[in-house]
């Protein structure tokens, strides 16, 4: 013990070390692709931005004021909905990877702000490949985690729906049959007195498959909430 305990104050430089040798990379990094600007030759990763596009060519827009809302409600659910129901609302597989297509519907029951009621439906799809896309939670074994993307759609008046397109971790609970997802929001077009809507927030979602109950929340801000 006392051998092994010796060789830790080593151990910690060779972290620090590797850790400072990681930061100097990544600035380097960094200063390249501010210095390559437009004329990198990599592939555009984040928000899909087309390669090769100009940032001079965007207008910067006057930032809205906000309002903050949230949202609660619950619904049944479907663990193993048609992967054509994730697919229509364009949540697509990416080719050679095995996802899940997760499905709630159920109502708004409480909120602040107006989106405090209405029908509500969840489409989330897992990336549920394994073991390349599994991460471990820290639970038993067989407790894991994965990626997920979805939308959530609120209708609380007749032909006004708002939709929360939704990015994060799903991760299985502690007890079987159990799903817990966290991820932000966005909101994506909407119609009638949403059409103008623009917003975003965190999103929490509890599933039970014992009991076929989903409990999900948002609390964001927005603009457009009419």
């Amino acid at each position: 013990m006392i051998k092994h305990g010796g060789s830790l104050p080593r151990i910690g430089v060779g972290f620090l070390g590797l850790a400072l040798i990681l930061v100097f990379s990544l600035n380097a990094q960094a200063a390249s692709l501010r210095r390559a600007g437009t004329g990198s030759s990599g592939p555009a990763i984040m928000a899909g931005v087309p390669a090769g596009a100009n940032p001079a060519d965007v207008t910067p827009t006057d930032p809205p004021s906000v309002q903050q809302f949230t949202l609660g409600g619950s619904g049944n659910n479907n663990f193993s909905g048609p992967a054509g129901d994730c697919a229509a609302a364009g949540l697509i597989c990416n080719s050679g990877d095995t996802c899940q297509c997760f499905e709630m519907t159920g109502n708004v029951t409480d909120g602040l702000g107006p989106l405090y009621h209405g029908a509500a439906s969840l489409l989330l799809n897992l990336d549920i490949t394994f073991p390349s896309r599994a991460y471990p939670n820290g639970n038993n074994v067989g407790r894991v985690c994965f990626m997920a993307s979805g939308v959530l759609s609120v209708t609380p008046a007749l032909g006004s729906t708002i939709n929360f397109t939704t990015a994060g971790l799903s991760c299985n609970g502690p007890q079987l049959g159990t799903m817990l997802y966290t991820g932000a929001f966005s909101i994506a077009p909407s119609t009638g007195g949403f059409s103008s809507a623009v917003g975003s927030g965190n999103m929490t979602l509890g599933a039970d498959f014992f009991s076929d109950v989903g409990i999900f929340d948002l609390v964001g801000v927005g603009t457009g909430l009419n």
